[in-house]
């Protein structure tokens, strides 16, 4: 899992985040339990201040090693939730295909039984036969369909996409004419809209809160699924925007979620927002005050704005509130809490909110 410096598309899996944590937790450890170091060894001075070291007989207090280190705590901080939120992702998936096991287990032990053979040779013969029944139009289709992604000549792997093919029809036919119902709840998290530009109707059943940045090329590819999403739902999903500025890798990216701040205080926040992500390479501080004219806004008006602490402030705020969240890239849509990372297609997407749509009765 990457930190918020990397976008959706090129970053370290989370499980190399995961074991780096294992390895600071340990020395951490080391340093708190070493004899004369750390918490053991710490006291406090007659002014209620901890004292984690002298020079020469002066205090150090542990107050000053906090604030010294407070950017790279913050970082490490910020590592730790997403790995334990990357850990409950994963042990929900882990339940879920756990179940489709066990369900698809009993299937093929009851449909072996009902045959009168053993498990191994009923499996073997059904694969077989839908193998067989493969046809070349079928064959034909997968490579259709997967072109462009598929390595290797046609005739090298063509056995493994009939294998492949067969075992997905053996799922179907070994779940057809039975009632499964999977009872488990999707994953989600617990996540505010908070004061975020709005569009779609208030009481819409289903609410995508999407964590973006300006700079983003992959958030502005997801912009024709959202606005698809919106036009197919009109009266069911709304979309509350909220600012995750990768300030890493995007330089101009905070100062247009600020620009993003003012325009909503203004009731033009959508008008810039297109304007922004239209003309994505140009987001200085004069191409921002240029937007903002063409968007309508009173230039004076909105260079105030974007010179307040309070207006910094509250783009902080986004980004803090999506680190809790596990946004640790963008865009970062959460259905109804449930999260989906990068720029998704619009069936990926349609497919959570028709779910949501089904759970709520929308």
């Amino acid at each position: 899992m990457s930190t918020d410096t990397s976008e959706h598309g090129n970053r370290p899996t989370w499980a190399l985040h995961l074991a780096l944590y294992a390895v600071l937790l340990a020395v951490i450890g080391f340093l708190v339990l070493r004899p004369g170091s750390g918490a053991a060894a710490q006291e406090d001075d007659p002014g209620g201040q901890q004292v984690a070291a002298r020079l020469d007989g002066v205090d150090i207090g542990y107050d000053e090693a906090l604030e010294r280190a407070a950017a790279q705590l913050d970082q490490l901080e910020q590592q730790r939730i997403q790995c334990d939120l990357q850990v409950a992702s994963e042990r929900h998936g882990l339940l879920e295909r756990t179940l489709e096991g066990i369900v698809r287990d009993r299937l093929i032990e009851a449909s072996a039984e009902s045959a009168g053979l053993e498990i191994a040779d009923w499996r073997s013969g059904e694969m077989e036969r839908l193998e067989a029944e493969l046809t070349a139009e079928d064959v034909d289709a997968f490579f259709v369909e997967n072109e462009g992604r598929i390595r290797g000549e046609r005739e090298e792997i063509e056995p493994q996409v009939r294998t492949y093919l067969a075992q997905q029809r053996f799922v179907d036919v070994l779940e057809d004419g039975h009632e499964i119902e999977y009872l488990l709840a999707p994953y989600r998290l617990e996540v505010e809209p908070a004061d975020g530009p709005v569009r779609g109707e208030a009481a819409a059943p289903v609410t995508i809160v999407e964590w973006s940045d300006f700079e983003c090329p992959y958030c502005k590819s997801v912009l024709p699924t959202l606005e698809r999403i919106l036009e197919e739902y009109p009266e069911q999903v709304r979309l509350v925007f909220r600012h995750f500025p990768l300030d890493a890798i995007h330089p101009n990216a905070r100062a247009a979620a600020a620009a993003g701040v003012c325009a909503q205080d203004a009731g033009a926040f959508w008008e810039l927002h297109d304007l922004m992500f239209e003309e994505q390479d140009t987001l200085t501080a004069d191409d921002l005050k240029d937007k903002a004219e063409r968007a309508g806004l009173d230039a004076e008006a909105f260079a105030a704005c974007l010179g307040e602490g309070a207006t910094a402030d509250r783009v902080e705020a986004d980004r803090r509130a999506g680190v809790l969240a596990g946004v640790n890239g963008t865009p970062a849509l959460y259905v109804n809490g449930r999260p989906l990372a990068g720029a998704v297609a619009y069936e990926q997407l349609a497919e959570v909110v028709e779910d949501e749509l089904e759970r709520v009765g929308g």
